[in-house]
């Protein structure tokens, strides 16, 4: 559930934006919500509050967080390469708490809350590994 969550957070980061739906599966799948915040996203758009927010090469931010987000997701949701897909996946969450989160605190809209729980669940993965039903475990 950690990783699929990240990959949903990081899809739109990579392919969403202004005028672009996402795949009908994933707005039935994820909700009402899904869609609107896939027009709302996007690499440039993304871009755009990074700097916003001071945050320095806003346009290669924006696209290694949502790589970290997607590629460390399917990593973490299908148990594959964990150690590294479970540090990546912290690693960003970690940034996403103290750059955009850590202003509005631990609780409510906008607060570190959800980004703190999926980096600490990455790191719990990544420190207990993926289990026996994954791809490192068959590949092992």
């Amino acid at each position: 559930m950690t990783g699929g969550l990240l990959a949903a957070h990081g899809l739109p980061k990579l392919f969403g934006g202004t005028d672009k739906r996402p795949p009908s599966a994933l707005s039935s799948l994820l909700g009402p919500n899904y869609a609107p915040a896939w027009e709302k996203s996007g690499r440039a758009n993304f871009a755009q509050h990074l700097g916003q927010m001071g945050i320095p090469l806003p346009e290669l931010a924006a696209t290694t967080s949502g790589v970290a987000e997607l590629a460390g997701g399917i990593g973490l949701m299908v148990g594959a390469a964990t150690p590294i897909a479970s540090a990546v996946s912290a690693a960003n969450m970690a940034v996403a708490v103290r750059q955009a989160h850590w202003k509005s605190g631990l609780y409510g809209q906008g607060g570190y809350e959800f980004p703190l729980l999926l980096g600490i669940a990455a790191m719990a993965i990544g420190l207990t590994g993926p289990g026996r039903v994954s791809l490192d475990r068959l590949f092992a």
